[in-house]
């Protein structure tokens, strides 16, 4: 794992929204409707997001983002918008 700046997120914005999404219960598939792209488009978030992290799944970037809180605001605006 890569050391991180607790108070900078290294995420981008679409990559905290999917990581808020499965944090919320969706799977791959939902994520992928909801934001109306394809399932392969989330994989290659979710590639990346690994690859920024330096962590081997997406369980492990999920569990780091909720841990640093830099999940908050995307989690926050996807319930105001009615998420799951």
């Amino acid at each position: 794992m890569k050391s991180f700046d607790d108070t900078l997120n290294p995420l981008s914005p679409r990559q905290a929204q999917i990581l808020c999404l499965m944090a919320q219960g969706y799977r791959l598939s939902e994520i992928a409707d909801r934001l109306g792209i394809s399932g392969s488009a989330v994989n290659l978030y979710l590639s990346n997001t690994r690859q920024k992290l330096g962590l081997k799944t997406k369980e492990h970037c999920l569990a780091l983002a909720i841990e640093k809180g830099w999940l908050a605001t995307s989690c926050a605006e996807a319930r105001k918008t009615g998420s799951r």
